[in-house]
């Protein structure tokens, strides 16, 4: 979760840490300047109290939340300026509609890049190349990031296994194992179809990465991974998924590239062959 929402949503917070999180909304960019000592002595808190707030948030320290803090402050005006549910309206002129789509999309992998942490990528990565097979389930919308990241891998030789027909990916997942991976997608972490599919490959003992918004949702809490992307979007009402759809392509497309990167030599070799093999069948 980035931190001004967890702010915000000041879970688990004492009537301290409350009063510390509203004061560090209201002067967020003052914040920046601040060391620990200052900021304790214009709040009148401890900073003990502070620091056990940057835990709690699930910062290392103050040294930590300064800097992320930062990052998110530099982003937040470009979101800010679109809607990520009506990012147009009739009234918009196709230049304007145009403009308002990009930053929308930077804004969304703005976001998710904060989020997408060295160790996740490391843990993520680990467990699939450790997998003997690689499933991917998504439903509506997420399918197409899917299909995307299943052709990716197909052309660096790594399956990955996908049913195209929804009523056959109850029985797709009962085919994994212990010694599998599989990615679940899922913007709100409470669709029930990928519930179903995820406690059927957490009974398999299926290692189970989730990629999701809602990192405390039953779908994160059953797998081993939890990579969450930027909670932007309106569950139910909304023009299109553009910002979530981009930010499950982003992380997607990460795991693709660090898989790569892994045997890069041949996967480049395998990449160019499979090129080439396009071409051969296209033209003669």
């Amino acid at each position: 979760m980035l931190i001004l929402e967890a702010l915000k949503e000041q879970k688990n917070f004492n009537s301290s840490e409350i009063e510390l999180a509203n004061y560090i909304l209201e002067h967020a960019e003052d914040v920046l300047d601040d060391s620990i000592q200052e900021l304790s002595g214009k709040t009148f808190h401890a900073t003990s109290t502070i620091y056990r707030l940057c835990r709690k948030i699930g910062l290392k320290g103050y040294k930590d939340f300064k800097i992320k803090l930062s990052a998110e402050l530099q982003s937040a005006p470009t979101s800010s300026m679109v809607d990520p549910n009506f990012p147009f309206t009739k009234d918009d002129s196709t230049r304007s509609v145009a403009k308002k789509i990009l930053k929308l999309s930077i804004s969304s992998l703005e976001y998710t890049e904060q989020l997408l942490t060295d160790d996740l990528i490391h843990k993520a990565v680990e467990l699939l190349s450790q997998s003997e097979r690689i499933g991917i389930f998504g439903y509506g919308d997420p399918y197409l990031p899917a299909l995307n990241f299943q052709n990716k891998m197909m052309k660096i030789g790594k399956r990955v296994e996908l049913t195209p027909i929804p009523g056959e990916t109850h029985q797709l997942a009962f085919q994994f194992s212990p010694q599998d991976c599989a990615i679940v997608l899922s913007y709100s972490g409470q669709s029930k179809n990928m519930y179903e599919i995820t406690q059927i490959l957490k009974q398999r003992h299926t290692k189970i990465i989730a990629i999701t918004s809602n990192t405390d949702s039953h779908i994160a809490t059953l797998s081993d991974l939890s990579i969450q992307i930027a909670n932007k979007e309106s569950q139910s009402v909304k023009q299109s998924t553009f910002s979530s759809q981009l930010a499950i392509d982003y992380v997607l497309n990460t795991l693709y590239s660090c898989l790569f990167v892994e045997d890069f030599e041949k996967n480049q070799q395998k990449r160019i062959s499979a090129e080439l093999n396009f071409l051969n069948d296209r033209f003669f």
